[in-house]
């Protein structure tokens, strides 16, 4: 507990002291943020933020695994952090560079996706983290069916941590919580590298928030959002919370759903469902202001939260 406390204190520290530095260099590269089309016309005021903002506290990540773990369980988590990051860099230079209207294409994308979360877990299977909490019936092993399943975590979660970048400060504060439950369930069921770079990305994610609430001075990124979901996938999985993870990520798969069901209804019915997608874009149309509607996502994470903790615990079945 003492070291997990330690690490996540010296990764906000770190991340107040150095992203400053961070959104200088950022700014003097021209790693600008671009807007498109379909944002709301509130976003244009971002266009030129600077992105990758996520390249820091994917650093602590790695950093602290080789400070003061150096386990092959934590180099899963750091591989698919360090994994998920560069697909994600890939992305953001290529958006800034202009090479396509959204960076990498959809396919691309999707093709390193799954490469890094079938790399993550056959990862896991080698370190044994194939016993996943079935609430209601307890550990069971999946054997050789964790790999395609974190794989499948993997590509499902990357891209919804994605998709939930659209706000000042709603990804990160998202991802944090999910985070926090990561590092709790870890310590209670005896995963103490996930609880480690866990924690540290926790305390990088916080130093991140100070800079990226509205009105942002930096973004995340591709960088970011796909380094957190891969990595989040990582150490939920040797955390044993793998079926847990769509509850202590809701917002992140509501976000989700909202653009499958709003693309589906506009491409069959030629209607929408909501205003706009992913949902905070909705939340926007209808005149709510990016903090209160951060407070708001963030108010049913936290609840999502406490009952994955309880469900974790035995409290709840």
């Amino acid at each position: 507990m003492t070291r997990v406390l330690i690490t996540a204190a010296a990764c906000f520290v770190a991340g107040v002291a150095l992203y400053p530095a961070l959104i200088t260099l950022l700014h003097r590269l021209g790693a600008g943020q671009m807007v498109q089309r379909y944002m709301p016309a509130s976003h244009r005021a971002k266009a030129g933020t600077p992105t990758m903002g996520g390249l820091l506290f994917c650093l602590m990540g790695v950093a602290a695994w080789l400070v003061a773990d150096r386990s092959l369980a934590g180099f899963v988590a750091v591989f698919a952090l360090v994994g998920g990051a560069v697909v994600g860099a890939l992305d953001d230079v290529a958006n800034v560079r202009g090479l396509g209207s959204l960076g990498l294409t959809v396919r691309q994308k999707l093709v390193l996706q799954v490469v890094v979360g079938v790399a993550v877990g056959w990862g896991l299977h080698q370190i044994h983290a194939t016993a996943q909490d079935l609430p209601g019936a307890g550990m069971v092993d999946l054997g050789w069916g964790i790999v395609p399943l974190a794989a499948l975590a993997v590509v499902a979660t990357t891209n919804a941590v994605n998709i939930t970048d659209g706000v000042d400060g709603l990804a990160g504060t998202c991802t944090a919580l999910a985070l926090a439950g990561v590092v709790v369930g870890a310590l209670w069921l005896h995963a103490p590298s996930a609880a480690l770079v866990a924690s540290a990305l926790l305390g990088g994610v916080l130093a991140f928030l100070v800079f990226n609430w509205h009105p942002a001075r930096i973004i995340m990124g591709d960088t970011g959002a796909l380094g957190l979901g891969a990595a989040l996938t990582a150490v939920a999985v040797e955390s044993h919370l793998l079926w847990l993870l769509p509850l202590l990520g809701i917002v992140f798969l509501v976000e989700t759903v909202s653009v499958i069901v709003n693309v589906t209804a506009v491409t069959r019915f030629h209607r929408r469902i909501i205003r706009a997608s992913p949902l905070h874009h909705h939340f926007e149309q209808l005149g709510v202001r990016e903090e209160r509607l951060v407070v708001l996502f963030a108010s049913g994470g936290a609840v999502a939260l406490g009952l994955t903790l309880l469900i974790a615990r035995g409290v709840v079945t």
